[in-house]
């Protein structure tokens, strides 16, 4: 883990973008770079003195970024952007949407661009910021899902460092961080790798820290697939709500329906209807958990092709371990 700033350099110090005593300039450097906010002093136990270091990439930022004071900050929603905060000193009260949570070390937040944001950071506290486009990560969950989403992925606030897999998913942050200060990624460096460095970690963040797309990243391996069964799959994917018989998705993937049957069963270990169905049911998951609270079961079925409520239930049981009712109750992560 970098170390905060309580002797010596900051974290990112070869890429400062302001150090003020001065609160309304810092919150409007600091809106310029994320967005519009409200930033008031909590209390007058310590100095304010804000000090900012941004290193900008392609479609994501690396930041270190500390108040001195207790302060509150209400951006309310973010919009074009998620906002990964790793506590490096201190500690802050977050909350986003719904979400309310108390972080130090050891763990951190994922603000959510759709849902309102409010926080109030203690007195000397020191975060690492990584600010994510909205659009970039959700085009990311777009392609490995095989097919557009109908809503923004919607991430658990609470990160958790102490697990493997989020100890593993810090070390790769941190090494952007360091790499950062050495000048050879972001910042001016923009090497040729600097767009498969934020792919990568986008992409073990989706799979890491839950969301309502990570059932989209858990499709087992397969063997080699054929031409015809990736023309098919790609059809299903486009047309995931739309009606159609195996007979005429074999016509546009360019085979017979035997050829069809035969290479899903090879490459996939099931015929292209349990596909088609499983790839449904993850999609109606995704709408379960994003599509809020006045979204019923029954209407996100008929959307996705499931005439019979019943048996929609029992597939999705079967698939997720619980019923789609438990699931639009529970909400996003």
């Amino acid at each position: 883990m970098i170390a905060a700033a309580q002797t010596g350099a900051a974290p990112l110090a070869r890429h400062n973008l302001f150090q003020t005593d001065d609160l309304d300039r810092a919150r409007a450097i600091v809106a310029r770079q994320f967005c519009d906010h409200r930033l008031e002093r909590a209390s007058r136990d310590a100095p304010f003195a804000a000090l900012h270091n941004r290193a900008a990439g392609q479609a994501l930022s690396l930041n270190y970024l500390c108040y001195g004071a207790d302060v509150c900050i209400d951006p309310g929603e973010l919009r074009g952007f998620y906002l990964i905060q790793i506590p490096v000193a201190g500690g802050a009260e977050v909350a986003n949407g719904g979400d309310a949570v108390t972080v130090g070390r050891g763990a951190g937040t994922i603000l959510n661009p759709t849902r309102p944001t409010r926080m109030r950071w203690g007195a000397g506290c020191q975060k690492l910021l990584i600010q994510i486009e909205r659009r970039a990560l959700n085009a990311l969950a777009a392609d490995w899902a095989g097919h557009e989403l109908p809503a923004s992925v919607l991430f658990r606030t609470h990160m958790d460092f102490t697990t493997a897999p989020g100890r593993d998913w810090l070390r790769r942050a941190m090494a952007c961080f360091r790499a950062a200060e050495c000048g050879q990624v972001f910042g001016a460096a923009r090497t040729p790798a600097q767009g498969l460095i934020e792919e990568e970690l986008m992409l073990s963040l989706l799979r890491f820290q839950e969301n309502s797309a990570q059932h989209f990243l858990d499709r087992p391996a397969t063997g080699p697939v054929p031409a015809h069964v990736r023309r098919a799959r790609d059809i299903i994917h486009a047309r995931l709500t739309e009606e159609f018989t195996m007979r005429e998705l074999a016509a546009e993937a360019g085979t017979s329906l035997r050829n069809l049957q035969v290479g899903f069963a090879q490459s996939h270990g099931i015929g292209p209807l349990q596909y088609l169905r499983g790839e449904r049911l993850k999609l109606a998951r995704f709408r379960l958990i994003s599509d809020g609270p006045g979204a019923r079961v029954g209407d996100i079925a008929a959307a996705l092709g499931f005439a019979h409520l019943g048996r929609f239930s029992s597939a999705y049981r079967a698939a997720f371990g619980e019923p789609p009712r438990q699931t639009l109750a529970r909400g996003a992560p």
